[in-house]
């Protein structure tokens, strides 16, 4: 808590013939972030493209295989697959399975295709017969037409006007029939002569031809009745390749889920032996490991090579080193889901304060006091609880989110019997604090006064990051450092006997008078603390310029994140004002039950809406406010070798 896992350096001497157990093995563990292939010095000169050629082969498996079960209607799940990896030889085997699975997808695709296609034409024949139908005439004497020229088919029905505006020099007649999926169905005629005008205009406007076979005759009656029948029998064709398709998909999905666990298998160990240093025989496993689990992982390779293997664990902040330590977070169950919120931002640093703790506490406080209701924060904590139960089945993947609305609507609901509040009734709970419309000047002062502490924490914060990076002689003179907290101390005292009626003391005057001195001589005071020449870089008028406008802007920045945190109570307060606006509307309705709908859909626009935007005013204080003190977020995520979550 506070601070991210302590790691260790840890390099892996493995021979070749062991080289790929030990991946498996390393990687089946879950413990190290590979170091790049570039960091190793003359350990990555021996190194080829071999492994990652086959990363990419193995993705294109991957891709393949994934298509191959979307075709398929094959949900992705978790399957364990027989035997062990073997990234070298898998490859080929695999590959000749999938083209075998894709040839028979593939016929099975162009069958459905085709029946499918088979299905619409007799429709859209049946369709138009049914319109012919009511005029008897005979199919036999349309096709015997000797000055008439008549087309039948469909069109994409956004080319119809452009259709018959091509066609001014002729005269024709089209008659649209019927519209469906975008298309429309239409009788084309004209006179003989002007045939291949309007066949060549039908072909620009993608007419899809509707052909009557040449064996369907008689009337327009019959001939309905025999396209009806070729239509049932295109439909239990299709019914038959639907069979075939079902048991298409119980043959190949024992065959295709195994398969997938071990391509990205496959893919893992490959991209991970293309992170390997080699010189001659031997490979060089190298990466970052929490210090508590090394002697964990030391004795697995072991174990996995009969001790032909030779593991050095070194500090993770060697003189020199500069590449970059990965952060992972290991902080309370409680607090977890609310890492998301701080990765948003950006990961802490190795050697950076961990901002979630702090988080966790005044994210939920802040938001509790701005949507401070007994019933709207139960309510909230509700549909969070629905949420990290999953539930709430197309909301599945938000059960971070949902332990986040739990801990917001608990405080929202605390906060509701400090405010006497319940569904925006106030005095059906006495409150046991103040009341946000008739004590405004008391709550306001109250959020000034929470922004002082939690902007004092961010302070402390800053000091102790600088600390832990070893650069706490340049965070003395810095703006959020120990002379700054001093300066915002001060001026803070400066307020206090203002409001208090007294005079300001003249020792506090001479304080701020030289704390402000040395926050203007910053630059030059950091340099001769940490020895660095010269001690004023540059023209000595642009210095006076560049630190004049910078000590304004840190002025300013005490005053605004301070007055910042009035939000907290402005919001209390137009929380209240909203709900007291549903219950004037219900009133213009005259009450009763005619008020109750409003009442209602008034508290559920209030809970989604308003929560939202506190929610963004909440974390605009956290990130404008609070973390522009000491965290900068510029850390590298711990991503551990791993396989796929069900191993071979």
């Amino acid at each position: 808590m506070f601070v991210p896992v302590e790691m260790s350096e840890v390099d892996i001497f493995v021979f070749e013939n062991d080289v790929e157990e030990v991946a498996q093995a390393v990687a089946s563990l879950g413990v190290m972030h590979l170091l790049d292939v570039d960091t190793l010095g003359q350990w990555a000169e021996g190194v080829n493209t071999e492994w990652a050629g086959r990363v990419s082969a193995y993705a294109t498996q991957e891709r393949r295989v994934k298509d191959l079960l979307a075709q398929l209607g094959i949900p992705e799940e978790q399957h364990s697959c027989e035997g062990k990896l073997n990234p070298v030889e898998d490859y080929a085997a695999l590959e000749k399975e999938i083209q075998a699975i894709e040839a028979e997808v593939r016929d099975l695709r162009h069958r459905e295709g085709d029946v499918q296609r088979e299905i619409e034409h007799w429709e859209l024949l049946a369709r138009s017969m049914e319109i012919l139908e009511p005029l008897s005439v005979s199919i036999s004497d349309l096709r015997q037409l000797e000055h008439l020229h008549v087309v039948v088919g469909s069109i994409p029905a956004e080319n119809l006007a452009r259709l018959e505006a091509s066609l001014f020099r002729i005269p024709y007649s089209i008659i649209p029939v019927f519209r469906y999926q975008g298309k429309v169905v239409v009788f084309a005629f004209c006179a003989e002569e002007h045939a291949v005008i309007l066949d060549r205009a039908l072909e620009s406007a993608f007419l899809d031809r509707l052909i009557l076979p040449e064996e369907l005759g008689g009337t327009a009656q019959e001939v309905l009745a025999q396209v009806t029948q070729r239509a049932r029998e295109a439909r239990a064709a299709h019914a038959e390749v639907q069979r075939q398709r079902q048991e298409l998909v119980e043959k190949l999905r024992p065959q295709l889920l195994p398969m997938l666990t071990r391509i990205q298998g496959d893919r893992a160990i490959a991209d991970a032996m293309s992170h390997f240093g080699h010189r001659g025989r031997v490979y060089l496993i190298a990466g970052w490991v929490p210090k508590d689990r090394v002697e964990e992982l030391r004795q697995l390779v072991e174990e996995t090579t009969d001790g032909r293997v030779t593991v050095d664990e070194n500090p993770a902040m060697l003189p020199g080193n500069r590449t970059k330590v990965p952060t992972l977070l290991r902080n309370a169950r409680l607090l977890r889901p609310l890492e998301s919120l701080v990765t948003t931002y950006g990961t802490p640093g190795y050697r950076e304060i961990d901002p979630t703790p702090i988080l966790g506490i005044t994210f939920v406080v802040m938001f509790g006091s701005m949507f401070g209701d007994l019933g709207h924060g139960l309510v909230l904590a509700l549909v969070g609880a629905l949420l990290a139960r999953r539930l709430l089945p197309s909301l599945t993947g938000m059960a971070a989110l949902g332990h986040i609305l739990v801990a917001c609507g608990l405080s929202s609901a605390v906060f509701g019997v400090l405010y006497g509040s319940v569904f925006g009734y106030e005095g059906v709970i006495p409150a046991l604090w103040l009341s946000p419309m008739r004590d405004i000047l008391t709550l306001l002062l109250a959020a000034v006064a929470f922004g002082v502490v939690v902007l004092n924490i961010g302070f402390a914060a800053r000091l102790a990051t600088a600390w832990r990076g070893g650069r706490f002689r340049e965070a003395i003179f810095d703006k959020n450092g120990a002379v700054g907290l001093l300066l915002y101390w001060s001026l803070l005292g400066v307020v206090a006997f203002a409001a208090l009626g007294g005079g300001v003391p003249g020792w506090l005057i001479a304080v701020i008078v030289l704390l402000v001195a040395t926050l203007f001589l910053a630059q030059p005071l950091t340099n001769l603390l940490t020895r660095r020449t010269p001690a004023i870089p540059g023209n000595i008028l642009e210095f006076a310029v560049q630190a004049f406008f910078e000590l304004f802007e840190a002025l300013i920045s005490y005053a605004s994140n301070t007055l910042s945190y009035v939000r907290l109570g402005a919001f209390a307060v137009a929380h209240a004002g909203l709900s007291m606006v549903v219950f004037l509307l219900a009133d213009m309705l005259g009450g009763g039950l005619a008020a109750i709908p409003i009442i209602i859909l008034g508290n559920i626009a209030i809970i989604a809406f308003e929560g939202l935007i506190v929610a963004i005013q909440t974390l605009r204080l956290e990130y404008y406010e609070l973390f522009g003190k000491f965290f900068q977020g510029e850390g590298v995520p711990f991503t551990p070798l791993t396989l796929p979550a069900v191993e071979c």
